[in-house]
């Protein structure tokens, strides 16, 4: 009975320390944490288990819900930088229609002029007409000379870079061609159609991505985080302007074609003859060429003589002169030595022969 009564007081007092400490929490903070426990544990399945706000257990304890979404959504965001970055890009379509697709135009012709000044003011007023611009302009001459209204002048050329709208470039060859004599064309083009759309493709991938960032930089609470976030932004923002330049300047190129003008003076046309191919033909031409450079050279001559004669003629007398004044003088010296008398012989006559001539 003892024995009873001792182990069902025992039992008592063992009831009652355990429900003082049961009592020694209020029902708020216990429900409080198993409402972040059980907040935690959702949030820590939601996430992938190698971001660094995976569920780290450590005494019991466990991070908070705001500072793992915010962490996950940096990492996210940094990883969708880096595929952006080293990933592929989409390529445009190879079999795209010509007029959708992105070409340089260049062009360079050769042209001569008998007056020179006034087809290098109707070029000039041409390409202004048609919406374009000059780049670059010099005139220089090139040696070969020629006699126009009395007066000896010498050949000029001049090297004209231009830029016409794309869709007036034939039409202003054409019309070019009728201001001067065209000597030679040639044209290339330059497909700039996949470097164009992998540049725009990526822009808008940066744009989504300087988006995303900023959503999460206005989230952000951590200054590792915001300090992390900023230069990514940097970063993009950079690159962001970089291809913008660079679609702006491929625009250019495609809306402006290239047109390169070469002008040189002449006072003749070349005439574009075919080449001989027979034997008389190739004789014929010879004949023509020989003629030719027979009458430049007579002509040449002429010229040199018309130009050059007065001061010829001038030097000519002043060489006449000196070479007469040498002449008369040497003869004066001639005379005088002459009139004086002839020194004694060093060896006298024998008297034998003195007698003889007696």
């Amino acid at each position: 009975m003892k024995r009873n009564a001792f182990t069902l007081l025992a039992a008592a007092t063992a009831a009652v320390l355990l429900l003082s400490a049961c009592g020694g929490g209020s029902p708020g903070a216990v429900m409080s944490n198993m409402k972040e426990g059980y907040a935690v544990s959702s949030s820590a399945a939601a996430m992938p288990a190698d971001t660094p706000s995976a569920v780290a257990q450590s005494g019991g304890g466990f991070y908070k819900r705001e500072q793992a979404a915010q962490e996950t959504a940096i990492s996210v965001a940094m990883g969708d930088m880096g595929e952006m970055e080293d990933g592929p890009v989409p390529v445009p379509n190879e079999t795209a229609p010509l007029e959708s697709r992105k070409i340089i135009k260049h062009s360079n012709l050769s042209l001569e002029t008998l007056e020179f000044d006034q087809s290098l003011q109707q070029i000039s007023a041409l390409i202004e007409e048609k919406g374009g611009y000059i780049e670059s302009q010099s005139i220089d001459s090139y040696g070969n000379s020629y006699h126009r209204s009395g007066e000896y002048v010498q050949e000029r050329s001049a090297s004209i870079q231009a830029r016409i709208p794309s869709e007036k470039l034939d039409q202003t060859i054409s019309e070019v061609g009728g201001i001067c004599n065209l000597l030679s064309k040639s044209e290339s083009m330059e497909d700039i159609s996949d470097q164009y759309f992998d540049s725009e493709a990526r822009l808008s991938t940066l744009r989504l991505q300087e988006e995303r960032l900023l959503e999460i930089l206005s989230k952000a609470d951590k200054l590792e985080d915001v300090i992390t976030l900023e230069q990514a932004l940097s970063n993009v923002r950079y690159e962001i302007e970089r291809l913008t330049a660079s679609l702006k300047r491929m625009d250019n190129q495609v809306t402006y074609s290239y047109l390169n003008l070469d002008l040189r003076e002449v006072v003749k046309y070349n005439e574009t003859v075919s080449a001989p191919r027979t034997f008389g033909e190739k004789l014929a031409a010879s004949f023509r060429r020989g003629g030719q450079n027979l009458v430049d050279s007579t002509q040449g001559v002429i010229l040199f003589a018309a130009e050059c004669g007065p001061m010829l003629l001038l030097w000519a007398a002043v060489c006449g002169l000196i070479v007469l004044i040498a002449v008369r003088t040497a003869r004066r010296s001639g005379k005088r030595r002459a009139g004086k008398t002839a020194p004694p012989p060093l060896y006298p006559s024998k008297p034998e022969e003195t007698e003889k001539s007696e």
